[in-house]
C-alpha cells in the first residue's frame, strides 16, 4: 500500500542562495528541535565524500596541459590554439589602435589598497617627487631610505609626512586635495609598500579619493608589459613554451579587462568607488607583485619581453584570456561556468596533456570528506539523507546537483549548480562524483524515509534494532513507541516509579513504559496492562503522538474511513497539526501497523511543530 505521508518538496536554486529569512528558519528549527530534546547528536552520522579531477574552474588554458605541452616539444602558440579556439596573436596596439590602451603609455591602474586613512610607504632606491594632482603642484623629493605616510590631516586636506627614526613626523610642504602621486626621478625608483610587503618599480604610485570621507584608495600606474613583469602566474622551472603562453594569456585577460573597465578618466562612478582602477591586483583580477616579483622570476620576465605587446584575438576584440590549474580531463564551455557573456573561443577542449607523465600534476585526483550534519547545515537541511549529481555538462564535469533530507520535518530536495557546490564547499573542480555510506546497511540513501530514520538516529531516540541495520519494515510495537516518545520528549525515566501494568515486568523497556505512565501519556491498553509486544496501530500511534506532543483537538480531516472510529479526533487534530497527510488523500487506514520507518516521519515531523 502507497504511504502518502512521504510528501517531498522540490526547489530549483540556479544561483545556489536561498533568501536569507529561508536560510535563518530553518537554523531556528534545528537549534528548536536540539534544545527540545537535550541531547548530543553522534559526531557521524554519515559520511560523504566527493572524489574528483582538475583544479579550478576549467575554463581555457590548462596549466599543467601547458606544462605538459611545453615539455613535449609543443611551442606556445600551439599551447594556445589548443585551448583557444579560432584565435590569432597579433600586438595590443593591431588589435585595439584607438583605444586608452595603445595611446597611453601606462594605461593600467592597480588598485593596491583600498579605503585607507593612512598609507605609509618607503623609497627603498632612486627617488620620487610629492606630488598633488589637482593642482599639478610638486610639494617635495622624496629620498632613498626615507619612510613617508599619506592621508587626511586635520583640516580635511591631505598631506605628505615624512616619519623620522623616533616615530616623529614632519610635513612636507604644504596640505592638498587627497588626488596624490609618488612620481619616479628615475627607472630604478623603488617603492616599498610595508602594508603589502612588496616593493614596485616602473610606475607611478597614486592615492585617490575614496567614497568615504578620509579614506584613500592607493593605486599603481603602469604599462602593460611592466605590469606583466609583476605576474609569474606560472613557476620560473617550468617549460619555456608553457611560461610563454602564459603570458600571453595573461596579457588577453589583462587588457581586455582593461578595456572593459576604461581608463581612469572614463571610470564610472561604481568603480571609482570601489578602487579606482581597472585592474586590482589580487586573485579577482590577477595578482600583481610588482617588483617583489619580478625580481625573483627572470624566466618569466624573459617571456614578457620575447613576446612583448603580443595578445590573443577573436572577431576583431582581444580574448578573455582566463585559465585554471587544470581541468577534469576535459576544459569546460564558458557559457557552463559563468552566467553572463559568450566566449565561443572559450570552448570546450581535450586536456589530456595535464594528466600526462609530464605534467605532474599534482591535482590531477583529489578526494574532500565531509560529515553529514555539516553539510546539512551549510545547505539548510534539519538532516541530509542523499546528495547526487543528477546532470553533466559536456566536459563531464557537474551542472546540477540535488540534495536531499529533511526540512521543517518534511522530505526536500534542492537541486543546485556544480559551480555554486564547488564555490561553497571549496572544491578544487566542479568534475567530481559523490560518494554516501548509509548509517544503516537496510537504509540506503534512496530510501524513502532515509532523512527522517537518519534524524531520529542523530538526536539519539534510536540507534537501530542492531548496530548497523534499523529494520524500516519491521512494526513498531508498544513498547517501542513508548521508548521513542520517552527519549524525543525527554522524559525521565530515572524517577518513573511504578506502574499498574502486570505484563510489563521484567521487560527490557519497562522503565520507559513506566515513565510514559506517569507522564500521563498512556494507560495502557487495559487498566492492568499495557501489552508491550502488540503492533502499533496508526490510531494508536496518532493518540500517542497528540498526547506527547499536547496538539489541540481537532474533528475535521478528509479521510473517510475515520467516521466513528474512538480515536477520530485525535486522527483528525494529527492531520490537523500537519505531521500526517494520510495513507492516500483521502484515507488513513486506522488500523494498519505503523512500521519502523513511518514512526521515524511521524516523530521528526511533531518535533518540528
Amino acid at each position: 500500500m502507497e504511504f502518502h505521508d512521504l510528501g517531498r518538496t522540490v526547489l530549483w536554486i540556479t544561483s545556489g542562495m536561498r533568501t536569507l529569512a529561508a536560510r535563518s528558519r530553518l537554523v531556528v528549527l534545528a537549534i528548536i528541535v536540539g534544545l527540545l530534546l537535550s541531547v548530543t547528536a553522534p559526531a557521524l552520522a554519515i559520511d560523504i565524500s566527493f572524489t574528483g579531477a582538475g583544479w579550478g574552474h576549467g575554463v581555457g588554458l590548462s596549466q599543467y596541459g601547458a606544462k605538459a605541452m611545453g615539455a613535449d616539444g609543443a611551442t606556445y602558440d600551439q599551447i594556445l590554439h589548443r585551448y583557444f579556439t579560432g584565435v590569432s596573436l597579433v600586438s595590443v596596439s593591431t588589435a585595439n589602435p584607438d583605444s586608452f590602451v595603445s595611446t597611453d603609455p601606462t594605461p593600467l591602474r592597480v588598485g593596491l589598497l583600498q579605503d585607507a586613512e593612512m598609507v605609509s610607504f618607503i623609497v627603498e632606491s632612486g627617488s620620487a617627487l610629492l606630488c598633488f594632482d589637482g593642482a599639478d603642484q610638486c610639494v617635495g623629493t622624496a629620498q632613498p631610505g626615507n619612510n613617508y605616510r599619506f592621508g587626511l590631516d586635520e583640516v580635511g586636506t591631505c598631506v605628505f609626512l615624512r616619519v623620522a627614526v623616533d616615530g616623529e613626523s614632519t610635513g612636507v610642504g604644504l596640505p592638498g586635495s587627497c588626488d596624490a602621486s609618488v612620481r619616479p626621478l628615475s627607472a630604478e625608483t623603488t617603492i616599498n609598500i610595508p602594508f603589502k610587503a612588496r616593493s614596485y618599480r616602473h610606475g607611478t604610485l597614486l592615492f585617490r579619493v575614496g567614497p568615504t570621507r578620509g579614506k584613500i584608495h592607493t593605486v599603481y600606474e603602469v604599462g602593460i608589459d611592466n605590469y606583466m613583469k609583476g605576474l609569474s602566474e606560472v613557476p620560473d622551472l617550468w617549460p619555456n613554451p608553457a611560461i610563454k603562453a602564459q603570458v600571453v594569456v595573461s596579457r588577453s585577460l589583462a587588457v581586455a579587462s582593461a578595456i572593459e573597465r576604461g581608463g581612469e578618466g572614463t571610470f564610472s562612478s561604481a568603480r571609482r568607488d570601489d578602487c579606482s582602477c581597472n585592474l586590482r591586483d589580487d586573485a579577482s583580477d590577477q595578482v600583481f607583485r610588482g617588483w617583489t616579483g619580478e625580481a625573483s622570476h627572470p624566466r618569466w620576465v624573459a617571456a614578457v619581453a620575447s613576446t612583448a605587446q603580443q595578445v590573443m584575438v577573436s572577431g576583431g576584440s582581444i580574448v578573455l584570456g582566463l585559465y585554471s590549474s587544470s581541468s577534469g580531463g576535459t576544459t569546460e564551455n564558458y557559457v557552463d561556468v559563468f552566467t553572463e557573456g559568450n566566449h565561443p573561443y572559450l570552448a570546450s577542449v581535450n586536456d589530456s596533456p595535464a594528466f600526462a607523465a609530464s605534467a605532474n600534476n599534482p591535482h590531477a585526483i583529489w578526494s574532500a570528506g565531509y560529515d553529514q550534519a555539516s553539510l546539512a547545515g551549510i545547505f539548510g537541511f534539519s538532516w541530509l539523507a542523499n546528495a547526487e549529481v543528477v546532470e553533466r555538462n559536456d566536459s563531464g564535469s557537474a551542472r546540477t546537483v540535488r540534495l536531499s533530507g529533511i526540512v521543517d520535518g518534511w522530505p526536500a530536495e534542492l537541486l543546485y549548480s556544480g559551480v555554486y557546490i564547488r564555490a561553497v564547499l571549496s572544491l578544487r573542480s566542479t568534475t567530481f562524483d559523490i560518494i554516501l555510506n548509509p548509517r544503516f546497511e537496510d537504509v540506503p540513501v534512496g530510501h524513502s524515509f532515509s532523512g527522517e530514520v537518519l534524524g531520529l538516529h542523530s538526536l539519539s531516540i534510536t540507534e537501530g534494532c542492531t548496530a548497523t541495520e534499523f529494520c524500516p519494515e519491521q512494526p513498531v510495537t508498544r513498547a517501542e513507541m513508548a521508548a521513542f516518545l520517552v527519549r524525543a520528549l525527554n522524559i525521565s525515566v530515572e524517577s518513573s516509579g511504578t506502574s499498574p501494568f502486570t505484563d510489563i515486568d521484567g521487560h527490557y523497556l519497562e522503565d520507559e513504559i513506566s515513565a510514559l505512565y506517569r507522564s500521563g501519556i498512556t494507560s495502557g491498553c487495559t487498566a492492568t496492562r499495557f501489552c508491550p509486544e502488540r503492533a502499533v496501530t496508526r490510531a494508536e500511534m496518532a493518540a500517542f503522538l497528540i498526547l506527547g506532543f499536547e496538539v489541540a483537538s481537532s474533528s475535521a480531516s478528509p479521510f473517510t474511513d475515520i467516521d466513528g472510529h474512538y480515536l477520530e479526533d485525535e486522527i483528525s487534530a494529527l492531520y490537523r497539526s500537519g505531521i500526517t497527510s494520510g495513507c492516500t488523500a483521502t484515507r488513513f487506514c486506522p488500523e494498519q501497523p505503523v512500521t519502523r520507518a513511518e514512526m521515524a516521519a511521524f516523530l521528526i515531523r511533531a518535533l518540528a511543530i
